[in-house]
């Protein structure tokens, strides 16, 4: 990329403040080099924790949330109408909006989406729990740097995580989201990262000319990091748009930064920012893509369980439903929104997974890839226990704008076995649904068997129902 803005490529300076071999000189290592080392360490993620619960945060992985108020703040926002959705997901960055070099789109890639509290510890400047603001909702989403690989590179495998975090709180007021705003910068003026020997923040922040809110602009560089001849380099946003604040913090491994003003990757990303955060209003021929947070998610589902935690949720933090009928899981496609729930009980699990897009086209690409993969792949991979996975699509009519129902199970020897699972997905709209009942409770007896799928239709007819709220026709 030698006609893009290289950091590393322009300064060495930053290399003899760390302790450089040659202090004031060259680096001892090569530009090109250090920018090599840099891109290979940026591109180490940490894996998530068995079965999806949990994502291991290294101690030094997590960047810097450096957020100031400007010196000569603008006066408050008019107060957006109380009738618009609350604070949702869809309020945050979407992969097709990030960017690194200007016009570089996806250049990260979502690692974890956390509501409320459970963003908190992700940010190091943040010097107590964001929920002692006051929000009364906030989103945290975490992303990797989606690299893009030379010839003959090979990705590493102990992967450091973190390169961007977004997070997003909504306030009572505009007064309460200011004083938020304002509490954040005197956070960052006193930052303190444990295990830095060494941290600089430019006390002076880059104005952002953003319509409607204002914006600004933070640089920090920090060190050790796994680099011994390069520190973290830091860029920290934070806008303020009526009741509600974002914060985006971007980082990586290298010697010196010197963006081009309004070039850094913030600075091209704050747009969609502030564009993402303004609340959504619907249109008569655009319904809003926020799903309720009451959603009917779990009706017609038994209300405990014998053996097992019963239902769980309407929620958005819970693990989403995953296809790999061939075991490579599908892309998730950008969406808008997302909510789920989930039942267990012995041999019985349950999960319900709606999910909202941009429009009707979007929706109807998501539901075409999903029902394709599964026509593309009618057997699985043999398992270690010798089994094989069978699929079996069947289109079904009655339900939303289309539907299929997905039968599934294992055979060992040719014969099927009582292990399996029955999927229903259906879209209305821009909507689709995904249901899928799985153990011996959900296990078709084969590739026919219309009985799996009368019940799990007729089970998730009401719910489906519901989803008229995103058709064009309205309910």
């Amino acid at each position: 990329m030698p006609e893009q803005h290289d950091p590393i490529d322009e300064l060495a300076r930053f290399g003899a403040s760390l302790g450089s071999p040659n202090p004031g000189g060259d680096m001892p290592r090569s530009p090109a080099e250090v920018r090599r080392r840099g891109d290979q360490i940026r591109r180490r993620r940490a894996a998530l924790v068995a079965g999806g619960a949990a994502l291991a945060v290294a101690a030094v992985a997590v960047p810097v949330l450096a957020v100031v108020g400007d010196d000569d703040p603008k006066s408050d926002r008019d107060r957006i109408a109380e009738d618009v959705p609350a604070l949702a997901e869809i309020d945050l960055l979407r992969d097709a909006d990030t960017q690194y070099f200007p016009g570089q789109k996806d250049a990260y890639r979502t690692v974890g989406t956390f509501a409320d509290d459970r963003g908190d510890g992700l940010a190091r400047c943040e010097q107590k729990s964001l929920s002692t603001l006051g929000p009364t909702r906030s989103f945290t989403r975490t992303y990797n740097f989606a690299p893009v690989y030379r010839e003959g590179e090979t990705p590493e495998k102990d992967l450091t995580p973190y390169d961007l975090v977004e997070r997003v709180a909504e306030f009572t007021t505009p007064e309460a989201a200011r004083a938020a705003y304002d509490t954040l910068g005197e956070w960052i003026l006193d930052c303190r990262i444990p295990g830095a020997d060494r941290l600089t923040v430019v006390p002076k922040a880059r104005t952002v000319d953003l319509p409607g809110a204002d914006g600004v602009i933070y640089s920090a560089t920090w060190t050790p990091s796994p680099d011994p001849y390069a520190g973290y380099l830091g860029e920290f946003g934070l806008l303020l748009q009526g009741d509600r604040i974002a914060v985006l913090q971007q980082s990586v491994i290298g010697q010196d930064q010197d963006w081009e003003e309004n070039r850094s990757p913030v600075a091209l990303m704050m747009p969609a920012v502030a564009a993402r955060l303004l609340p959504e209003q619907p249109t008569s021929d655009r319904p809003s893509a926020a799903i309720p947070d009451d959603f009917p998610l779990t009706r017609g589902w038994p209300a405990t369980a014998g053996d097992g935690d019963g239902p769980k949720g309407p929620a958005r933090d819970l693990d989403p439903v995953e296809h790999a009928p061939c075991g490579t899981g599908l892309p998730d496609p950008p969406h808008e929104d997302r909510l789920l729930a989930t039942y267990e009980d012995a041999e019985d699990y349950r999960t319900r997974q709606l999910t909202t897009y941009a429009d009707p086209d979007a929706a109807t690409a998501a539901f075409d890839d999903i029902r394709q993969q599964y026509v593309d792949c009618p057997f699985g991979p043999k398992g270690a226990d010798g089994s094989t996975p069978v699929w079996a699509v069947h289109d079904v009519a009655g339900v939303g704008d289309e539907a299929f129902a997905l039968l599934g199970w294992d055979e060992l020897d040719g014969a099927p076995t009582p292990h399996g699972e029955t999927l229903l997905v259906v879209r209305r709209g821009g909507s689709v649904l995904v249901v899928v009942h799985a153990g011996e409770a959900g296990a078709p007896s084969g590739s026919t068997d219309q009985g799996a799928i009368d019940e799990i239709t007729q089970e998730t007819k009401d719910v489906a129902t519901r989803m008229c709220a995103w058709s064009t026709d309205g309910c």
